[in-house]
């Protein structure tokens, strides 16, 4: 199949015109002519080979706007001249989409927008496809014709072929300007989002996917041998990866699953259509992938938007075989931070990891894969820095504070100084939590403190054998059923949380029922449209409105328990109906497995997390349900303060140390004191070492956390009075102010607390 235009109905000659059309073409890129000149070039030809009455190039200019750059049919006056927003008339709405479109009667259409200076009037029938490179968008390609007609597949490719090759033109142009700004290497600070937490300073090493230079070939055939040769090395490569000694379970599943990838016939398919038009092996798999990604981008899933990075690394990696490139890790610096616009997980361990002190991404997230595999090895992860990969060049240097969310690009000598005295302090500190690590979590005037952690792969509690903890505050059921392909029957729910158990061995764990909706989007399940999911359809809400999902949960957790102490909460309850609802569900299969003659578990409790403000006023009756509480300070201060966290612009308007905020929680403590039951803290404000510090002064004495905050907020507990610290803080409760934080801050250091 090839992109010939329609007239052309036999196949020799088809193969004949699509050998005098790359000719063509190759030599109009080669002709030493200015981009504007090589692109004007191509439209005439493409207008000629569709017999098409006009054929523009639109370029992205600054402020989302499209200017008429190149053009063969419309007026040539309107060249520079014509304007469009993106989403104004046709060629902004494929701008805006970022997908093809194709009318037959432009006149009809509503989004349709003339422009008397095109002189396009009598124009009718238009195809359009965006041209982009690397997720970035360039322009738009259109082709227009005087009669009502309808533009078919062929013609289509042909236009995404000529979309590829204007991008590259215009690619040299956009590094010679990325590298000019990149040139003044001006001090800056930056916001990052903060993935895994942790303090580096080194050089940039960029992460860069290989740049193939030849877009099109006359071999047909010569280029599907070096796909499938391509192809079958990377296969050898991975395969290779599952070999090594101390591969981990999470790495095992995500090299399996890129084996998949390289085995799937319809992205195969796809591919070797695009070498039958004329492309190379190299800019097929490009082009493939550039669908694919625009494709997923809009959907509004996240766990299928972080595939994405998935298929880019493997589409990389099979060009770098197809180039005969490989990773050059040799010259990365020993202080590495590694930059880049997205990376795969086997990307990453492509480099040597010694090296590796940072990781900085334009693109990233807590469930992509790398992070799974960044996380296992302690590299510290920030993302969300736009066009970063772009702006930063090797050598540069990089200040990473994943701690507070910050970047410093080339610091200043001052800022510099101050980075790498907080760093030597934070290695110090670092230093002195190691001899806690085994020591009693007591204060000085010997309250005992429970340190847990939260978890939500088996890698996070092998991790954190280094230091002791007393057990698992907060299992997050949700991140296999987020990697899976389809819903994890009770088999395969139950050997996740046995391994679990086999982990901590004698230590207690809380499960926390699979807690979906919001963010945390499953691929195969119906997600409805909401204007404000997080206070929407989500967590208990849909296991007991789709009461198979949690009643084959609580049944893996019976299973798995077998005999030992089986803790479980549910999430995101708001009326004391729904505990019991739930608590009746659970007990339902305890009945269940009698029945079958299963091992029931030796001791059960049941809790429920406090996320919802509601159950501040129904605590009396709350503390007669449950065997424990535990608060979830992210939602609750979310949902107390009516702030959406994920907001930038709001985000930090509110604080967890408000007066008001304490005494909810104090509220709480005082309430679970009273009934004689446990209570816990597993949100964020537990990790923080200020944030633990207030906690323990207004009465919480069980703790869950990072695993990284672990050494610090030991640190915390063993340097405070908590009885001082009490009434140092109930003096204040009252006050009228946004934060006790400067004050807190200020009594701790005065009092030798290690914050």
């Amino acid at each position: 199949m090839g992109v010939l235009p329609r007239h052309l109905t036999k196949k020799t000659s088809q193969e004949k015109e699509t050998q005098n059309v790359l000719r063509s073409l190759k030599k109009i890129i080669k002709q030493k002519l200015s981009v504007e000149e090589k692109i004007n070039q191509i439209t005439k030809l493409t207008a000629k080979e569709l017999k098409v009455e006009a054929c523009s190039f639109y370029i992205i200019r600054p402020g989302d706007v499209l200017e008429l750059y190149a053009t063969c049919g419309l007026d040539k006056k309107a060249v520079h001249e014509t304007y469009l927003r993106i989403g104004e008339g046709l060629n902004g709405e494929v701008a805006l989409t970022r997908k093809p479109l194709m009318v037959s009667n432009v006149w009809k259409h509503s989004g349709f927008v003339y422009k008397p200076e095109t002189k396009e009037l009598n124009l009718n029938s238009f195809a359009a496809v965006p041209v982009i490179h690397q997720d970035v968008l360039l322009g738009v390609l259109s082709i227009q014709k005087k009669e009502i007609h309808t533009f078919v597949e062929k013609e289509m490719d042909f236009l995404g072929v000529i979309s590829m090759l204007i991008s590259d033109l215009l690619l040299g142009v956009l590094k010679e300007n990325t590298i000019k700004v990149a040139s003044g290497r001006q001090h800056k600070k930056m916001d990052v989002v903060t993935l895994i937490q942790g303090l580096a300073i080194g050089k940039a090493y960029v992460h860069k996917r290989v740049v193939f230079e030849n877009i099109l070939s006359l071999d047909r055939h010569g280029e599907q041998k070096k796909l499938i040769s391509a192809i079958r090395s990377v296969e050898e490569e991975i395969s290779q990866k599952l070999l090594l000694p101390d591969i981990t379970r999470e790495q095992t599943d995500i090299f399996k699953t890129y084996l998949m990838f390289t085995r799937d016939k319809g992205w195969a398919k796809k591919i070797n259509n695009a070498i039958s038009s004329g492309l190379t092996a190299q800019a097929s798999i490009q082009k493939v992938l550039n669908e694919i990604t625009e494709r997923m981008n809009m959907l509004s899933d996240p766990y299928i938007k972080e595939r994405i990075h998935d298929f880019q690394d493997l589409a990389n990696r099979i060009i770098r075989h197809l180039h005969g490139k490989q990773v050059a890790s040799k010259k990365m610096p020993r202080n590495a931070i590694l930059v880049a616009k997205s990376l795969g997980p086997v990307e990453l361990l492509d480099y040597d990891l010694s090296k590796i002190k940072a990781i900085v991404l334009e693109e990233g997230s807590q469930t992509m894969h790398m992070t799974i595999v960044a996380r296992s090895l302690n590299i510290p992860v920030v993302s969300g820095i736009k066009d970063i990969s772009n702006s930063i060049l090797n050598e540069d240097v990089l200040a990473v504070d994943a701690t507070n969310g910050f970047l410093y690009i080339n610091p200043s000598d001052e800022v510099l100084d101050d980075f790498d005295d907080r760093l030597k302090t934070y290695r110090r500190q670092q230093a002195q939590y190691l001899p806690l690590k085994h020591l009693p979590s007591e204060t000085k005037d010997n309250v005992y403190v429970s340190l847990n952690i939260n978890a939500g792969l088996p890698s996070d509690i092998v991790n954190t054998k280094s230091f002791s903890y007393d057990g698992i505050g907060l299992y997050r059921t949700e991140l296999p059923f987020m990697s899976a392909q389809q819903l994890p029957d009770a088999k395969e729910q139950t050997q996740i949380y046995k391994k679990v158990f086999d982990e901590v061995g004698k230590k207690p764990v809380i499960f926390r029922t699979l807690d979906i909706g919001s963010d945390k989007i499953l691929p195969y399940f119906e997600n409805k449209k909401e204007e404000n999911p997080a206070m929407g359809w989500r967590s208990i809400r849909i296991t007991l409105d789709r009461r198979i999902i949690l009643k084959t949960q609580l049944r893996a957790f019976i299973r798995a328990a077998a005999g030992r102490e089986l803790k479980i909460m549910f999430p995101m309850i708001t009326t004391i109906e729904e505990l019991r609802e739930a608590k009746k569900l659970f007990y339902l299969e305890i009945e269940r497995e009698k029945l079958k003659s299963g091992v029931i578990p030796k001791v059960i409790k049941i809790g429920t997390m406090i996320e919802v403000p509601s159950l501040l006023f129904q605590l009396d009756e709350l503390v007669q349900e449950v065997d424990f509480i535990s608060i979830g300070t992210n939602d609750l201060a979310q949902f107390f303060y009516a702030t959406d966290r994920g907001n930038p612009v709001i985000w930090d308007r509110y604080d967890v140390l408000s007066p008001v905020f304490l005494k909810a929680l104090k509220k709480v403590s005082d309430a679970c004191k009273k009934a004689n039951i446990p209570c816990s803290i597993c949100g964020e404000m537990a990790s923080n070492t200020l944030g633990a510090f207030a906690l323990i002064g207004i009465g919480f004495t069980n703790l869950s956390m990072n695993p990284a905050a672990l050494g610090p907020v030991k640190g915390v507990v063993r340097t405070m009075e908590q009885a001082k610290t009490s009434l140092f803080i109930d003096k204040h409760l009252n006050d009228s102010v946004v934060s006790l934080r400067d004050l807190l801050k200020a009594y701790a250091t005065d009092h030798g607390v290690l914050i």
